[in-house]
């Protein structure tokens, strides 16, 4: 009976963790298809892409469970980390994008290792203050206006075609109402996995109408292949980039933390400060690993507490099955290479609703504030000047110099470094005396 329950406990972990890696593949597949082209990257590249990123995300969940805040939640490709590869892609020229790579692939290295550094330190809440609802909802409303030009032209064919084109529109409005449907209307397992039903409807119905472009198919040299260091080149310095990554490092504390303290309650776990700053270490290291092996930075996913809800899945081991495999695949190039056949207009489709969700996030977070003459002034101020430098020309900063191009150019780190400052600085003294009268 015992060697029975043994092998029937492996059998529902093993399935159990092949359910992890199929929700784990739909937070992956679409970040190189999406950031590869921004990139001008050729299919041969967007398929290593995929490779790399399979690896660093698996490798990253793994450390995290050993080493790190040990709770089932997987390591994905953060929302606002491949929208700053799409952002800064989209406003470089094509002859500037490889030294661009290199420059973020620094970023995401100073940035981890800035945020493993903090792990150890005691000032994790005092650094997280400085990013108060009137800051995170101010930047996560900027990410959004400034990438939703992006998203519309790729659902609805332009970037395809040049203009609208009414199939694409079409495969994309279905994809988006499936994903909607099933995870607003499905119960258990399917709910989570809407996204990934959503994908594979839009890419059958791009075959379906001839819309799969040929270019696009990568055959493999190989069957087995180690990701290779620093694929985008070696590391290069920029105190923009630099600059803009630390400050993305430091907006997605407040994820780490979240996502650990719903996942304990999720599992009616208390969750220890050694906990929080293990995880901080260990996303610290993810973020490392995503710059040496030049993939978009991965940080812990909210979302997996979803899953958890959804299928009951609390325990760990089928969660290392799960990584073990997602991991064991960035090995092989035919799956990549597979992977990377998706449509960028499908792979579009299924983040709309996620990015949406993070302008919707940022307007909770004004929701929550006092509508005071000065915060609105503070929110107004910061849109203002952030929106405001989304629509300069790239040729009105010839003249600024090189290292301070990339962050007076970015309406997102000028509006979110000017929200800083009078959030912090030139409006506190007023905020104090206004607490006080109260």
């Amino acid at each position: 009976m015992t060697d029975l329950s043994k092998k029937d406990s492996c059998w529902l972990s093993g399935i159990q963790g092949i359910q992890w890696a199929a929700f784990m593949l739909t937070n992956i597949i679409v970040v190189p298809v999406v950031v590869g082209p921004v990139f001008h990257m050729s299919p041969a590249e967007i398929s290593t892409f995929m490779e790399r990123m399979l690896f660093v995300s698996g490798a990253a969940t793994l450390f995290q469970i050993f080493f790190g805040h040990r709770l089932p939640v997987v390591e994905g490709a953060a929302g606002m980390w491949w929208a700053i590869f799409i952002l800064l892609g989209t406003m470089s020229a094509p002859g500037e994008q490889a030294d661009l790579l290199r420059q973020l692939e620094m970023g995401l290295i100073i940035g981890g290792i800035f945020l493993a550094i903090l792990g150890f330190l005691p000032i994790i809440e005092k650094i997280r203050k400085l990013f108060t609802p009137i800051v995170t909802g101010v930047y996560l409303i900027l990410l959004g206006s400034q990438l939703s030009g992006s998203f519309f032209q790729s659902i609805l064919g332009i970037n395809a075609t040049g203009h609208i084109n009414g199939k694409i529109a079409l495969i994309s409005l279905i994809e988006i109402i499936i994903i909607l449907t099933i995870s607003l209307k499905a119960n258990g397992i399917l709910k989570s996995m809407g996204p990934l039903f959503g994908i594979v409807a839009g890419w059958l119905l791009f075959h379906f109408f001839g819309l799969i472009h040929e270019g696009k198919v990568y055959e493999p040299s190989s069957w087995f292949r180690m990701p290779k260091l620093f694929a985008w080149g070696p590391p290069e310095f920029d105190i923009g980039i630099v600059l803009t990554s630390v400050i993305t490092s430091i907006v997605l504390i407040s994820n780490v933390i979240a996502t650990i303290l719903v996942v304990g309650i999720t599992l009616e776990r208390e969750i220890t400060l050694k906990q929080y700053q293990k995880g901080l270490f260990g996303n610290g290291v993810g973020l490392f690993i995503s710059g040496i092996f030049s993939v978009v930075g991965v940080v812990p996913l909210s979302i997996a507490v979803g899953f958890i809800s959804t299928t009951g899945i609390k325990k760990m081991k089928p969660l290392i099955i799960g990584a073990a495999l997602i991991m064991a695949a960035g090995f092989f190039p035919y799956i990549g290479g597979f992977l990377a056949t998706l449509p960028l207009e499908v792979a579009y489709a299924s983040l709309f609703i996620p990015f949406s969700q993070l302008m919707g996030f940022g307007i909770r977070d004004l929701m929550g504030i006092e509508p005071s003459s000065r915060n609105l002034l503070v929110v107004g101020l910061s849109l203002m000047v952030g929106i405001g430098m989304m629509f300069m020309p790239g040729e009105a900063f010839a003249s600024v110099a090189p290292w301070l191009r990339n962050i007076v150019s970015n309406g997102l780190i000028v509006g979110l470094i000017f929200c800083l400052l009078i959030e912090h600085a030139i409006f506190a003294a007023r905020k104090s005396a206004l607490k006080a009268e109260q």
